[in-house]
């Protein structure tokens, strides 16, 4: 225990919850909506990009540890993008809801959805990568346009990590949103 008076202070003072109005809310709400819509436009498309990038290597190697792996990256990734739109779309309200009942819900299904992508949206690309690396490394010569070694099945692995830990980090910003929500209600 500290005799700071100050931290005494600040943890002896009455916590006043944050009173939203409903125009504040409606704004809350049209915001978070424009961010969904957003992020899932820009997810989309990088799955759209993924799928054509390992067809175009589907059909230029002939390799069949490189062919298996793109097409289990493809199938991985329309996977993705169907969890994309299942976890972590928009939920349209129903009728009757209150306002603060629906956003809350919103920021409940986002903050889910982001705490498990490592289950849906890593882990079924994770095979397909797995297969693909194996084939850069065992079945094409030096020439080939692919980074190889340790150093660079790690830095793979470092990407998915960071895409986990942020989405982890934005779970708990949002997680903060509904706490303030619910000290209101």
């Amino acid at each position: 225990m500290s005799n700071d008076p100050l931290k005494s202070l600040w943890q002896t003072q009455e916590v006043v919850p944050v009173q939203f109005t409903q125009q504040e809310l409606s704004k809350k709400s049209r915001t978070l909506h424009w961010r969904v819509s957003a992020r899932n436009a820009l997810e989309y498309l990088a799955c759209m990009l993924v799928i054509a990038g390992f067809w175009g290597y589907l059909r230029e190697f002939p390799q069949p540890l490189l062919r298996l792996g793109s097409v289990l990256v493809i199938l991985g990734t329309l996977y993705v993008a169907w969890q994309i739109h299942r976890r972590a779309s928009d939920a349209p309200a129903s009728p009757g809801l209150p306002g603060l009942v629906y956003h809350r819900q919103q920021l409940e299904r986002q903050r889910d959805a982001l705490r498990s992508v490592w289950a849906w949206y890593i882990g079924p690309l994770v095979p397909g990568m797995v297969v693909f690396r194996w084939g850069v490394e065992t079945q094409l010569d030096a020439s080939a346009p692919f980074a190889r070694g340790l150093v660079a099945n790690l830095a793979i692995a470092a990407v998915l990590l960071v895409v986990v830990l942020i989405n982890l980090y934005t779970a708990s910003r949002l997680q903060r949103q509904i706490d303030q929500l619910v000290q209101q209600a």
